[in-house]
């Protein structure tokens, strides 16, 4: 509620504030947009005190969703600090982007101990007591081990979120693919089949389809590579450039230099969650095939 009432107030007090032009004039749809999230919170803690196993999952799915943000909000404060060093335009001082760091990895300490105490066992034993007493007669049928349901889920809200910023971002901006940048019309059918097959994949790791645990991995696989390589090619500054013009970012934000911050950094930053998240997929994946199996001998 606090969420909802903060980002609301925000909203609606900047609103008359604030320029015409790009990119201020999508700060108040963002920020009222941002602020009904929390109404997803709300239904989400009804359903932790009536003892839901759907509250529990979506309560990891929040607290990862949150960690990965309080993750990437440190690491653009950080890069703040290296650009503010040497860059007088940017009103954003040393202090400030502290204090935003500090608060940042207050959340996210947060959001860590969300997922460690709702992944316990006795706590999710807490939340199916409840669905189990009340259907005690019928017989369990498989579902997908919560971890991998936990991806499934994020990767269909990042489909959705894909789908909902075509209009404004994705299908605007290049795609880059190695060291390779693809013009606009290509660069549309890779980000709608990227679209498409982060939805049906999710789909399928849902529904118990083998076929779709291979094929995450295979796509998380794919897009490591291919950011990593991408993010360390000499061409990857100009690339940056190309977006925030296609997308008529002002020049005083392309005159801060976006190859301040080494390209290494950049590559760590991407690619060790994605390298985590696919040796996950690699140890999940017996417990997954045995729920498929399962499945497949009740069906049949």
């Amino acid at each position: 509620m606090l969420h909802t009432i903060f980002w609301g107030f925000k909203a609606f007090s900047l609103r008359a504030q604030l320029p015409k032009e790009f990119p201020y004039n999508y700060i108040f749809p963002a920020m009222t947009l941002f602020s009904m999230f929390g109404v997803v919170g709300i239904i989400v803690g009804v359903g932790l005190f009536k003892a839901r196993n759907w509250a529990r999952i979506a309560t990891l799915a929040l607290a990862a969703v949150g960690a990965f943000f309080c993750v990437f909000a440190m690491a653009v404060a950080l890069g703040l600090l290296f650009i503010s060093g040497s860059t007088t335009e940017l009103a954003f001082h040393r202090d400030d982007s502290l204090g935003v760091m500090l608060i940042y990895f207050l959340v996210f300490l947060i959001a860590i101990w969300w997922i460690l105490l709702f992944s316990r066992q006795r706590v999710a034993a807490q939340f199916s007591s409840s669905a189990t007493s009340s259907i005690l007669p019928l017989r369990k049928e498989p579902s997908c081990p919560p971890p991998i349901a936990l991806l499934a889920w994020l990767m269909i809200a990042s489909g959705v979120l894909s789908a909902i910023s075509w209009p404004l971002i994705l299908g605007k901006i290049p795609a880059m693919l190695f060291t390779h940048i693809f013009s606009a019309q290509a660069s549309r059918w890779i980000w709608g089949v990227n679209t498409v097959l982060f939805l049906a994949c999710g789909v399928g790791l849902l529904k118990l389809q083998r076929w779709s645990y291979s094929a995450t991995i295979a796509l998380h696989a794919f897009w490591l590579i291919s950011l990593s390589v991408t993010q360390l090619s000499p061409l990857y500054n100009r690339y940056l450039s190309i977006c925030l013009s296609v997308l008529s970012v002002p020049d005083f934000y392309i005159s801060l230099g976006i190859d301040r911050l080494p390209q290494w950094v950049s590559v760590l930053c991407s690619a060790i969650p994605t390298a985590l998240l696919i040796v996950g997929l690699f140890y999940y994946r017996p417990t997954f095939v045995k729920a498929v199996a399962h499945s497949r001998r009740l069906s049949s």
